[in-house]
């Protein structure tokens, strides 16, 4: 959801906006037919094929080598903690809840001042894992979410063996009752090596926020959807399939050793580092499932800890609504022009085999007010693709639809982002 997932947004009035999309950007039916980017995408996935040099990551398995693994598998959870009293207790008893148990969670406590370890520490012989809490103090110009998350998955990846599985998640968050075992269902189920699960808020807590946040929330998220239906009819993902969703929060994300060791970890940045590590995971060909149902629930608070996170995003809404929506939902013109290129550096990339830069295009923001123009853009988009997709040979149709077939103009079913049937 955007205000749960907002660790990107940058300030509205110095981003800019659809006024400086390029002429060739400006109309999406010229932009189609000149390009023909609508010719149906070959049945594979966005990257670098999987083979002898990929020869470790679950890419390359089996469906029946890995449900029989996977399930095996070690299993470290990482958690940047900064003065979390108040949630650290129920945030480990949600993991001590989980049918398919962690064997490690690490605590990474930094800049901490309260009584957040002594309270950690005193559960220890309820867990049902082994619970170690690192206590560090950055540097005031240094410290910030990101550098903790970094280290914190570092730092459980350096215990961890070679073929474990590493999960992250927040100190005020609680996981589902079945996110662990949801998220190995998932890898089980798709060849992908990284999950990305949704981010919700406690029902009480989703009282909280005034309507008109959830409605403008709601109409992104719907733009949103259809953006990604784009998106899958040019460039089908047999591992990433919809329903999806299209989160990208530190709050809930497991990747295998091999692919946090390949990207060289999560990026070294201040916040939005669960974006970036998402980016560096597609940059390097490793395929993500975002999977509906990996969930965590979260509260409404307003004085978080990371900046630009979603209590600073709360707080500044409440006051006033941003001038553009998430960074996230982009012009179709420019989703399609990213599509272009990327299908163009994966084509590149396997015919050369060498290493192309990877495609990157500047951010081009949404008004708020003029959000329900893009919609109506990208509606018009999807149906010339439909009509399009309906003049594929029948035989090609019937060899791609189970893998990658989208009822049209379905949309997510994210518009309330809470769970209302949280199991207790």
């Amino acid at each position: 959801m955007s205000f749960l997932n907002s660790a990107a947004l940058g300030t509205p009035t110095t981003a800019k906006t659809t006024d400086d999309l390029p002429k060739e950007e400006t109309s999406e039916r010229s932009y189609l037919a000149k390009r023909k980017i609508y010719t149906p995408a070959p049945v594979e996935p966005l990257g670098r094929p999987y083979g002898p040099e990929n020869p470790v990551l679950n890419s390359s398995l089996t469906s029946a080598s890995r449900h029989s693994i996977f399930w095996k598998k070690q299993r470290i959870v990482a958690i940047p903690v900064c003065n979390e009293e108040d949630y650290i207790v129920p945030c480990l008893l949600a993991l001590a809840t989980q049918k398919y148990k962690a064997d490690k969670v690490i605590l990474w406590i930094n800049n901490t001042t309260d009584d957040t370890c002594l309270r950690a520490r005193s559960l220890i012989d309820q867990l049902p894992f082994e619970l170690e809490t690192v206590t560090v103090f950055y540097d005031a110009a240094l410290a910030s979410a990101g550098l903790a998350r970094r280290d914190a998955m570092a730092h459980a990846a350096g215990a961890a063996s070679s073929d474990a599985i590493l999960f992250t998640t927040d100190a005020d968050s609680e996981v589902a009752s079945d996110w662990i075992e949801s998220i190995l269902a998932a890898f089980v189920r798709y060849p992908v090596d990284a999950v990305f699960g949704r981010v919700l808020l406690l029902p009480d807590e989703y009282k909280k926020i005034p309507a008109h946040l959830h409605e403008d929330e709601q109409a992104e998220q719907a733009y949103g959807a259809l953006l990604e239906q784009i998106a899958l009819l040019l460039n089908p993902e047999p591992y990433d399939p919809w329903p999806r969703h299209l989160e990208h929060s530190g709050a809930s994300i497991a990747v295998t050793h091999q692919a946090w060791s390949k990207v060289g970890g999560i990026p070294h940045i201040p916040s939005g580092e669960d974006r970036g590590f998402y980016q560096a995971l597609r940059q390097n060909g490793i395929p993500v499932r975002h999977a509906l149902d990996v969930k965590v629930y979260v509260s409404a608070r307003l004085q978080g800890r990371a900046q630009g996170g979603m209590a600073e995003t709360l707080a500044r809404r409440l006051i006033a609504q941003d001038e553009c929506i998430d960074d996230i939902f982009e012009p179709v013109s420019r989703r399609l022009l990213r599509i272009r290129k990327e299908l163009k550096y994966l084509r590149e990339s396997r015919l050369s085999m060498s290493n192309q830069p990877y495609p990157e295009l500047p951010v081009i923001r949404i008004r708020r007010n003029e959000l329900q123009r893009h919609y109506e853009r990208a509606e018009r988009v999807l149906n010339f693709l439909y009509t399009v997709k309906h003049r594929v040979p029948e035989n090609l149709q019937s060899a791609i639809a189970d893998q990658y077939d989208i009822p049209r103009l379905a949309l997510t079913g994210q518009g309330a982002s809470v769970f209302h049937d949280r199991p207790e």
